[in-house]
């Protein structure tokens, strides 16, 4: 029996069908959907040149926060790759060793804010027993008294608390302040009638009692 080979629709047609590789022709492009399959394979190529100098720059902020010098840093994020030095280090291991220095990057970040909140709660608790007023506060809503144990939220919370009691006083103090500045006007305006009535407040209480 013969087999007919030619002929576009035929399937020896070598140059319309080839195994492993469909070429579709005449189709209308906007019905033409890509599919980018993920490789599951590790990239193995060294670090380019770009890749370098974004984990030297990490690095340099970390050590200008005050997280050690950049060598220390260096070994650190070595360690925790599982290499001896950068040269070692594929396009595979970047993204792990970018999310490990951000980390200590972040956690300087937040140090230096608890600090600056720590001063802040220190120098705004000075006056009277503010103070005393705070740790309590502390202790009640956090469970400790100690500034530098708590976190960040936590200390925001006592400093916006302390800023309420704060104006709360000065509000107490300017009303009393002004209250007595009004009586000192008014003795100071009418000293002959404020004379007067007191003398007449006097002599009825003599007579009362």
């Amino acid at each position: 029996m013969t087999l007919n080979s030619t002929g576009n629709q035929n399937r020896n047609a070598g140059r319309d069908f080839n195994e492993n590789n469909i070429q579709i022709e005449r189709l209308d492009a906007q019905r033409t959907i890509n599919i980018a399959i993920p490789s599951t394979e590790s990239d193995e190529r060294p670090l380019v040149k770009a890749q370098r100098k974004e984990l030297n720059k990490l690095v340099l902020s970390i050590a200008e926060a005050g997280e050690g010098e950049a060598y220390e840093i260096w070994q650190r994020m070595h360690a925790e790759i599982g290499v001896s030095s950068i040269d070692e280090m594929t396009v595979n291991q970047y993204q792990t060793a970018v999310s490990f220095l951000q980390a200590i990057l972040d956690r300087c970040k937040d140090g230096d804010a608890r600090k600056a909140l720590v001063h802040l709660l220190l120098r705004n608790s000075e006056e009277g027993d503010s103070r005393q007023r705070l740790i309590r506060f502390c202790h009640i809503n956090f469970g400790t008294g100690r500034f530098n144990d708590l976190t960040r939220p936590q200390l925001q919370m006592a400093l916006s608390w302390l800023d309420e009691q704060n104006n709360i006083h000065t509000a107490t103090n300017s009303s009393n302040y002004n209250s007595s500045e009004l009586m000192q006007n008014i003795f100071k305006q009418h000293p002959k009638t404020i004379g007067v009535v007191f003398f007449v407040g006097f002599v009825l209480g003599a007579l009362l009692f």
